[in-house]
């Protein structure tokens, strides 16, 4: 009887993935809200349920059964379950409950790219370069271009949090093309490239601080003229270091935030 049982069960979860295949999302969700409202409900059932809820536009609206399916579940849950719960907590812009279901070490390249935003965003730094650990791996091991896109952004994205715009800009240009990935791609080469020039900026005036204008030798101001080169350098920098704190104020502040912390 139990055999039975779960090949019925099986049977019901290759419908919903079907009913997602063909694009039939109406029936696939009826489906899922019938397994979410069984009073007992497998583990294999609630990571299939929600995963293909992930490919649905309205995600909000499944929170609470989601929450009421995952109670429901014998404790504690397995790798599977968490990695469920990661994802879809993350896609309702939940990140520190999806913190609490970081698997024990991920098995799937989805769930470390997950990790890794969820660390960048609330900050987990330490957290993150753990992740980046188990990212590194899944791509020396990976053999498609979508894994090995994902990879990269998660690393990317890493060393540019943790102020290293250099190592990101060469894996972003060993990465292959990949329309998910393309708008992170392109923005976080053009933010490393704006991080690098900030950088500059702050050498530049660090250099002309760190001179020594009282050295007759050196001294190029003309008496009666405050609008020397030097001033003119400094102010010039200066523009350019705050133009680019406007541009992405969230990343220079975060760098900032990162170094005190180092």
């Amino acid at each position: 009887m139990k055999n039975r049982i779960h090949f019925c069960d099986q049977e019901h979860l290759s419908e919903i993935d079907g009913y997602m295949e063909l694009g039939m999302e109406e029936e696939a969700l009826s489906l899922i809200r019938a397994t979410f409202d069984k009073h007992e409900i497998s583990e294999e059932e609630f990571h299939t349920c929600v995963f293909a809820l992930l490919q649905s536009e309205r995600l909000e609206t499944w929170k609470n059964l989601v929450k009421t399916a995952y109670r429901r579940l014998s404790k504690p849950v397995n790798d599977q379950v968490r990695s469920a719960m990661l994802n879809y907590c993350f896609s309702i812009r939940e990140a520190v409950r999806a913190f609490e279901f970081f698997p024990r070490r991920p098995t799937k390249f989805f769930d470390a790219w997950t990790m890794m935003q969820v660390c960048l965003e609330l900050g987990r730094l330490d957290e993150a370069q753990k992740v980046a650990r188990y990212c590194s791996g899944f791509l020396a091991t990976a053999d498609d271009d979508f894994t090995r896109a994902s990879m990269i952004d998660a690393l990317a994205a890493y060393y540019l949090r943790t102020g290293d715009p250099e190592s990101a800009l060469k894996l972003w240009g060993e990465a292959p093309t990949e329309s998910a990935f393309q708008r992170q791609r392109l923005c976080g080469i053009a933010k490393a490239h704006l991080l690098q020039a900030l950088e500059a900026a702050k050498a530049g005036l660090a250099a002309l601080t760190g001179q020594n204008w009282s050295d007759p030798s050196s001294e190029i101001r003309m008496q009666g003229n405050a609008a020397t080169p030097i001033s003119d350098a400094e102010r010039e920098l200066e523009d350019l270091q705050d133009g680019i704190k406007r541009l992405m104020p969230e990343m220079v502040a975060a760098n900032q935030a990162d170094a005190r912390a180092r």
